[in-house]
């Protein structure tokens, strides 16, 4: 084999091994995208309510178009939700223990899924913390993960925000 053609060959291998790294790496293990935190005086229940009441998150959330569930919020619905400027996406409720927690899984590129972690603690100014934290897994995750970080560390902190007034101002 010629030095041109082993230079070219391995051009080619190792960006291709580099991929396929990734993409068993991002399949075995969750990746952090964003965790988001604010302390509210809102009462527990007022915060739950909110969550649970899934047809009118975009009340707070803003980049909604739309979000449906289809049923009761519990683990094992399904739904679909549409950010503006995208198509609809299908989701699942994989965890609810209410007024504690929740987590909504939304699946993006190929046998990629997005998890979205929510939850009520106690704090020690006598209020809670609410949570968002958002991980995603599937063979596209590391290679997603900076544009994930990009829309979501600017999109996520707004929404908390807006759900924290609109919680207290309820409460």
């Amino acid at each position: 084999m010629s030095r041109r053609r082993k230079i070219i060959s391995i051009a080619l291998v190792v960006p291709v091994g580099l991929i396929v790294g990734l993409a068993v790496v991002g399949s075995l293990r969750d990746t952090h995208v964003v965790t988001v935190t604010r302390s509210t005086t809102a009462d527990r229940d007022v915060i739950w309510e909110l969550w649970a009441d899934v047809e009118h998150r975009p009340e707070w959330d803003k980049g909604l178009e739309y979000i449906e569930l289809d049923g009761p919020f519990e683990a094992g619905a399904t739904g679909t939700v549409k950010v503006e400027g995208q198509d609809s996406i299908k989701y699942k409720v994989i965890e609810v223990a209410p007024k504690e927690r929740y987590t909504d899984r939304f699946e993006s590129l190929p046998g990629t899924h997005t998890d979205w972690q929510h939850t009520i603690e106690t704090n020690k100014h006598g209020g809670y913390d609410v949570t968002w934290r958002l991980e995603t897994r599937g063979p596209l995750s590391l290679i997603s993960l900076p544009v994930l970080k990009s829309i979501f560390g600017e999109e996520i902190p707004a929404a908390v925000d807006e759900f924290v007034t609109l919680a207290e101002g309820r409460s």
